[in-house]
């Protein structure tokens, strides 16, 4: 009698691939109390000073007052840029664009100081630790580097790797002054052994690369060179960050995001499967990739708590799997069972299973 696979099995089953790259979005930081995107503008409207705070008003007011009821972060962003362009000269426009401008850096200010955590949860640390023990239950030669992509600011991940022993590659070198170098992204870490008097390389599975595409509250531009340092609030070096708003597709490419978002569309090239997780696909830079991915032989995860609208018309794809709180589709396919392996805290929970045959 042929047994009959669970959800769970046929899940696990197509994680077993070592061809699988990660892209993690903001749901998986909801654990360790960070906010969404819609609630990121109220946590940041607290935290302003009287000026910006009489600024951010007006402009959801206008934008209310122009059909949109309930805006966000990217929202407000997008206009306040929208105002700085087209202000400018003598008096009250120049004085309009100086508000403006101090409003918008009062923003992303808030946006760094909400966003720096000390600690990882312990989600982020299983998460790191049993993807990188099903790496080490794979042969050597079998196993290619755990490559994480995120669109995330957040430390979550590095001080995950941090507090589990595992060494992170995010394309920064050095001690106190770490600057960019995408090239150590291609280094191998691993040990030297002497196999039947033959110097051998044996590449360690305890490493991650770790590729973030938005940038991080730790990253700083001078000069037009790229830092990485300790978040500060004190800290006045401008951020290497791209923030929520419609300029999203212009600062990807420029330098360094354009090679970081180059390194995601190669990696999705060659993986046999991409799993994202809390990613809202609200990007449309990275969609394309990914779409052009299952154009050409790659297979899609997608784990969030709602449906996916960008992914709607992709829902009977036979290489694409949604997990939502409403619906279960495996390979293009509905199931009748439900899961809630498309929360993060769940997921990580679950991954032990995958360890070994």
């Amino acid at each position: 009698m042929t047994k009959k696979h669970t959800l769970e099995d046929i899940l696990a089953q197509k994680l077993r691939d070592p061809k699988t790259v990660f892209l993690l979005g903001g749901g998986t930081s909801f654990c360790a109390g960070l906010p969404s995107i819609f609630q990121l503008l109220d946590l940041v409207r607290s935290r302003l000073n009287d000026a910006s705070t009489s600024t951010l008003d007006e402009i959801i007011q206008y934008l209310a007052d122009n059909g949109l009821e309930n805006p966000n972060t990217e929202d407000v962003l997008s206009e306040l840029y929208h105002r700085l362009t087209r202000s400018g000269g003598t008096g009250v426009g120049h004085r309009n664009k100086e508000r403006f401008k101090a409003t918008f850096e009062d923003i992303c200010q808030c946006i760094q100081n909400i966003l720096n955590v000390d600690a990882p949860t312990e989600y982020h640390m299983d998460f790191v630790r049993r993807i990188v023990s099903r790496r080490e239950a794979e042969p050597a030669e079998k196993a290619p580097p755990i490559q994480i992509f995120t669109t995330n600011y957040d430390l979550l991940i590095e001080l995950a790797c941090e507090d589990t022993h595992t060494c992170a590659i995010n394309g920064f070198e050095g001690f106190f002054n770490r600057q960019w170098n995408p090239c150590c992204f291609d280094y191998d870490i691993g040990k030297s052994t002497a196999h039947a008097q033959t110097p051998r390389f044996e590449p360690s599975a305890r490493h991650i690369r770790l590729y973030k595409l938005h940038g991080s509250i730790s990253w700083f531009e001078t000069h037009g060179r790229f830092y990485e340092e300790k978040p500060s609030l004190e800290s006045k070096r401008t951020q290497l960050i791209i923030y929520p708003s419609r300029l999203k597709y212009a600062e990807s490419i420029r330098p360094p995001f354009d090679w970081l978002f180059r390194r995601f569309g190669a990696a999705v090239s060659d993986a046999n499967l991409l799993i994202c997780i809390g990613y809202r696909f609200a990007d449309e830079h990275l969609n394309q990739y990914i779409f052009t991915g299952l154009d050409k032989g790659l297979s899609l995860l997608a784990l969030s708590r709602e449906p996916i609208d960008a992914l709607a018309c992709k829902s009977t794809h036979p290489r694409v799997s949604v997990i939502n709180e409403e619906r279960t589709i495996i390979d293009g396919n509905d199931q009748s069972e439900i899961t809630d392996l498309w929360a993060f805290e769940k997921f990580t929970k679950w991954i032990p299973a995958l360890r070994g045959n």
